[in-house]
């Protein structure tokens, strides 16, 4: 589970910025929010982000996204490392970001950062507590004059000349030697262990145009997602769904369908195995709803194109919702509420909380009745961006603010005392429709 992660110089964020999920000592359903890593560290399973457009909400989740990428993600040689600094600063805009997260794998605490520009990865340190102090697994720096990295290891590791020979040549200036290690058949647990966790444990963002139908029904055809439970999901939501069909079929390699594989949430090689004979091998989902009489016959059977935007919508995150149930994940969701009532969002969320174990849910959203109750809500996991007039993001969380939990966090953020909104001008426009525009 992810602690807490630092971004500095990366898109809109200029300074230094840190989302931390280390729980408070707020009691407030704990049980359901927080998850003990060791005796003395708990660990919020959610994070909720507030703000305006063009806050930068959505970069933090990137920024997370941009972190996993680089851990696990070799490159070619010649490969851009998909950086992008602030460029509203003539100097910063030069200058390498930095990131850094700290994160617990099975009890044991990890702190993962390194420094970069859209070229080179110039400083890159991993380090873990083995018992009550940090040991370094390996600490590698750029040389502007030899043009290469030199790679240190920690003292107590066990690790052959010949592996680090190949480690070190699998690492190229632009990628991670977390990354490299796919590449090299080498006894290096240490850093097996990081590699999988970055590989595993991410679910790829889910912005509100991502194509979660194809993921959600193939998981469910192949039995990779209990059925019942999904059907579950969905009786509770109200939609009026007592079942479905599924039929599988082929669909040729067309435009649409070369779409619909880019917008799956798999690495490349699991795309790569989903085309057969040169054809995507597509699902079909019917949908059996509740009419009169509450009998299902013929006609309440609804494909899946027909139906609404929320139903497809929840139906598509069920998918990863479940998954995260059975295997410990963080889902990083842009817009939670895209298509969905704001009830519909609270049951989501609040079904992730009641069932998920070990997994982490961050999301952004621009619902303000997740604020509403006090009671069901807690002070640590709800955070802010706020645009600077130099155009940065400052992230904050509401756990900076000094207020009451009986006084409205909603009424409080709707008075301004959180900032996190838009400053809006006159609904009144000059026009002159005797001007024509050339």
């Amino acid at each position: 589970m992810i602690l807490e992660f630092k971004v500095k110089n990366f898109l809109s964020f200029k300074d230094e910025q840190t989302l931390s999920f280390e729980a408070s000592s707020d009691k407030t359903l704990r049980d359901y929010y927080c998850v003990d890593v060791t005796p003395k560290t708990s660990i919020l399973k959610a994070g909720i982000i507030y703000g305006p457009n063009a806050s930068g909400k959505t970069n933090v989740l990137k920024a997370l996204d941009f972190i996993k990428k680089i851990a696990c993600e070799p490159k070619d040689k010649d490969e851009k490392t998909g950086f992008i600094p602030f460029l509203f600063d003539e100097k910063i805009k030069n200058e390498p970001g930095n990131f850094e997260v700290s994160f617990f794998i099975e009890g044991m605490k990890y702190i993962y950062k390194f420094e970069i520009d859209e070229d080179i990865i110039y400083n890159e340190n991993l380090t873990y507590y083995p018992g009550t102090k940090p040991a370094i697994i390996y600490s590698r720096k750029y040389s502007k004059e030899d043009k290469k990295s030199k790679i240190n290891y920690g003292s107590t590791l066990k690790l052959k000349a010949s592996d680090k020979a190949v480690l070190e040549g699998n690492t190229l200036n632009n990628m991670s030697l977390i990354s490299a290690i796919s590449k090299s058949n080498i006894d290096f647990e240490e850093l097996v262990r990081v590699y999988y966790w970055f590989r595993n444990f991410f679910f790829p963002i889910i912005l509100p145009s991502t194509d979660l139908y194809y993921w959600t029904s193939n998981k469910i055809n192949s039995n990779q997602i209990p059925t019942h439970i999904i059907l579950e999901i969905l009786k509770s939501a109200d939609l009026n769904i007592l079942g479905y069909s599924i039929k599988e079929h082929e669909k040729e390699l067309d435009k649409d369908a070369i779409e619909t594989i880019n917008q799956i949430p798999e690495t490349e090689e699991i795309k790569r195995k989903i085309i057969k004979d040169g054809k995507l091998i597509y699902t079909n989902i019917d949908f059996l709803h509740k009419i009169t009489g509450g009998n299902v016959i013929e006609q309440g059977k609804l494909p899946y194109e027909v139906e609404s935007a929320g139903t497809k919508r929840f139906f598509e995150l069920s998918g990863p919702l479940v998954h995260v149930f059975a295997y410990p994940k963080i889902l990083i969701i842009d817009e939670i509420e895209n298509s969905l009532h704001y009830e519909l969002v609270n049951h989501l969320i609040n079904i992730f909380l009641v069932n998920s174990k070990e997994s982490q849910l961050i999301f952004t959203t621009h619902n303000l009745n997740l604020l509403e109750d006090n009671d069901n809500i807690r002070k640590d996991v709800v955070w802010f961006t706020d645009k600077k007039e130099d155009g940065s993001t400052e992230l904050y969380s509401l756990n900076d603010f000094d207020i009451r939990k009986n006084l409205s966090f909603i009424n409080a953020y709707k008075a301004g005392k959180f900032a996190a909104r838009p400053h809006l001008g006159s609904s009144f426009i000059e026009y002159n429709d005797k001007e024509k525009t050339k």
